[in-house]
């Protein structure tokens, strides 16, 4: 459930969530540790935090938590069940309390509530803060990126969406720098880790929010285009490609031109994963040999049709041939 959060927020946002919630559930904590004080000495709280109506909406946790609510970035049926967690632990709690102050009896089955309340309401944040803390470790130190690891688990559960909901799509597209070999062997390298900061802020800044880019390895970058067509994706490509190539990268005062070829196809419903992915990078190197600096699709669909007339299974060497001759050249 957790890992659609990976298509949509990045490294420093997972940094940013980790410490909210060590310090929302810090402040929870107190709270808690407020209420076994009242009842261990008797003492009655009045305070609106406490017994208020709306006390949930006012605590720390609360507060924050409602910033995540409102933020689409975030959007995951799991904050939702934190939201209603958090609310029943108020609500046990306003009831045990005014209770307790009412009748200045304690009521053990009340008690019990909220305790196990508290207990599912903190293991269900702790499951977030964990995925949190591993996810920021699933960026790639350069870019900024998601690295290669976790970009396959994007695809795995965009691949999931598709085969439990016919209307879904979606697409991937590979794209790799121009002659990079060229930038590390004339400035050096740590110019070169430059010229993929810029690249990755680049592709990063020029998709929807709802995609993802990855840095894939080296100089390559692949990118997961949930429910779009092959064209809608394609045109998508073409404009990230043309934002690079007008996009030159400062050198000492000295503006350093950057392009980059990339190959798109459809993620495919059955396809093994790995597949879709040979039939992209298969476009990019299509690409690269039509003089760099563009976008190739490559249509899986008319593909498999062709496939299903072939009399028997392709070897390999025939398989890439196929793929060739389905490569067009994107416009926008």
């Amino acid at each position: 459930m957790l890992e659609s959060l990976l298509e949509r927020i990045n490294q420093q946002e997972f940094a940013l969530l980790s410490e909210d919630i060590k310090s929302s559930l810090a402040d929870h904590h107190r709270w808690m540790q407020r209420i076994n004080l009242a009842i261990a000495s008797r003492e009655p709280i009045q305070e609106h935090s406490f017994i208020g109506e709306d006390a949930h909406l006012h605590c720390h946790f609360g507060v924050w938590l409602r910033s995540i609510l409102e933020d689409e970035g975030f959007k995951n049926d799991v904050f939702s069940d934190i939201d209603e967690l958090h609310q029943q632990l108020h609500e046990q709690a306003r009831d045990l309390l005014t209770s307790f102050s009412q009748t200045q009896q304690f009521d053990a089955e009340q008690y019990s509530q909220v305790l196990d309340t508290q207990r599912l309401f903190f293991n269900t944040v702790l499951q977030v803060l964990e995925f949190s803390v591993i996810s920021t470790n699933q960026f790639d130190p350069t870019t900024k990126l998601m690295n290669r690891r976790s970009v396959h688990t994007i695809l795995a559960n965009e691949k999931h969406r598709m085969q439990i909901s016919e209307g879904a799509s979606c697409c991937i597209a590979i794209g790799d720098i121009d002659k990079f070999k060229d930038f590390n062997d004339q400035y050096g390298h740590d110019l070169g880790d430059q010229v993929l900061e810029h690249v990755a802020s680049t592709f990063n800044d020029t998709i929807r929010r709802h995609d993802s880019v990855a840095r894939f390895g080296g100089e390559e970058f692949l990118f997961v285009l949930p429910d779009m067509t092959i064209q809608e994706a394609s045109k998508a490509l073409e404009r990230v490609r043309k934002k690079l190539a007008s996009s030159p990268f400062d050198h000492q005062g000295s503006p350093l031109t950057i392009t980059a070829s990339f190959g798109v196809t459809q993620l495919c419903r059955y396809c093994d994963i790995n597949g879709s992915i040979k039939r992209a990078d298969v476009a990019l190197y299509n690409a690269k040999n039509r003089g760099r600096n563009k976008t190739v699709c490559v249509d899986a669909k008319r593909l498999i049709e062709d496939l299903k007339l072939c009399t028997v299974d392709p070897s390999p060497e025939e398989l890439e041939a196929l793929i060739e001759n389905h490569c067009v050249i994107a416009e926008l």
